[in-house]
């Protein structure tokens, strides 16, 4: 598998809507290669698996010293770092981005060992695939999939992408994974593709709306963004998501 990083960290985005591990300790596993570009993505230098030839990984949980293994990773081995990150406290493992499901062979190898271990698995995911996701949702036990906005300048038929992305989200429900939306707004994103969001959403899953950092957009208009989807979810299925993690200073 082609990896980026492993870390030992606190989960910094979701909020309070449930399936959220927010402000739980994670062990995260970063994959390399994703197969969209968002406009703002903080994992650009990764995008393009083969292309990263080592990854990082922490030597002692939560210290910031890292080491460095060759690329493509071995799996004992991403076992045997996360186990030694392992402080005792930790929620769930972590696996993130880039866009993890794109290796779904080596990640679904991996679940399978955290579950035997007896860790629980938190996939970040951008949900373009929901035939990947249909491979490993039964090893899932928490998910947060994006629902890319037309700001993200993911894909020129980013109507299709947000249907493709909702079919992820209703294969992991059916699988039983607690399993929230998340939502990446600017100040240009629209009220009517927000209630279109929060229509194909009601009912199935509840929406974390989280401002692109550095946050651009008024208190004003993220309170119309999130009334409008509240508006058709229910008042207890919409939250707001700030990568607090940042705030901390730590990955």
């Amino acid at each position: 598998m082609f990896l980026a990083e492993i870390f030992n960290s606190w989960q910094g985005e979701g909020g309070s809507v449930e399936g959220s591990a927010f402000g739980r300790r994670q062990i995260f596993v970063r994959f390399a290669g994703c197969d969209i570009r968002c406009e703002w993505c903080d994992s650009s230098a990764f995008l393009i698996a083969s292309q990263v030839p080592k990854y990082r990984y922490e030597v002692e949980p939560f210290s910031g010293k890292f080491a460095y293994k060759e690329n493509p990773a071995k799996l004992d081995d991403v076992v045997d770092i996360i186990l030694k990150l392992d402080t005792g406290d930790i929620h769930s493992i972590s696996y993130t981005g880039g866009e993890p499901t794109l290796q779904t062979n080596d990640l679904q190898a991996l679940m399978e060992r955290m579950r035997e271990i007896g860790f629980k698995n938190f996939l970040e995911t951008n949900g373009s695939q929901p035939e990947k996701i249909a491979q490993i949702a039964h090893l899932t036990d928490y998910a947060s999939v994006d629902i890319k906005d037309e700001t993200a300048k993911a894909t020129k038929d980013w109507r299709d992408l947000v249907l493709r992305e909702v079919e992820s989200i209703k294969i992991f429900r059916e699988a039983g994974a607690k399993t929230y939306a998340k939502l990446v707004v600017t100040k240009e994103t629209k009220v009517e593709n927000v209630r279109w969001y929060a229509e194909l959403l009601n009912g199935l899953a509840p929406l974390a709306i989280q401002p692109r950092e550095p946050i651009d957009i008024s208190q004003e208009r993220l309170m119309e963004l999130y009334n409008t989807a509240a508006k058709v979810m229910g008042r207890e299925n919409v939250g707001l998501s700030f990568q607090v993690h940042k705030y901390l200073n730590v990955l």
